[in-house]
């Protein structure tokens, strides 16, 4: 969150159950997950609703991400592979990288995807994500929007021109 992680924020996140000014544990619960992601929107785009703030997150996540060190040889990678193979590896990482996410994609054209992603709690986060790495991948003119939300599960249309 950079400079926008001040002490009133950090407090939140405490209260969340994310102490950022002690050591990070490896994992955290679902729902500390949430309730963070909930701090940091309405930090970073506090006159938004939930799910354009919480876009704004997903895109600072890659871009904090892309400031480190992995992070920085991952999204070099990205833009080698293009905007379809990273679409896939995002998808598998997104499985993998928690123990809660299913994901399924299918493509509906050339440059055009459905995704389906549960269980979803903020759906934004994940436009943001999509987002920022479809930029990162060189992929012109990206658009995902969220086309269906039913129970904890969101189906988000991910294009490119």
């Amino acid at each position: 969150m950079g400079d926008d992680l001040d002490d009133t924020c950090a407090g939140r996140l405490r209260d969340a159950g994310l102490d950022t000014r002690g050591s990070l544990a490896l994992a955290y619960p679902l729902e500390v997950w949430v309730a963070a992601l909930k701090v940091a929107a309405a930090t970073l785009a506090p006159e938004s609703p939930l799910d354009e703030a919480a876009a704004v997150v997903g895109k600072r996540f890659v871009e904090g991400f892309s400031s480190t060190l992995i992070g920085n040889a991952l999204l070099g990678t990205v833009r080698l592979l293009g905007p379809q193979r990273m679409l896939a590896r995002m998808t598998r990482n997104l499985r993998t990288g928690t123990n809660y996410l299913e994901t399924h994609m299918e493509q509906l054209g050339p440059t055009r995807y459905a995704l389906t992603c549960r269980p979803v709690v903020v759906a934004g986060f994940y436009v943001g994500l999509f987002l920022a790495g479809l930029e990162a991948s060189g992929a012109r003119n990206p658009a995902v929007q969220i086309v269906r939300r039913e129970g904890e599960e969101a189906v988000y249309d991910i294009a490119w021109g």
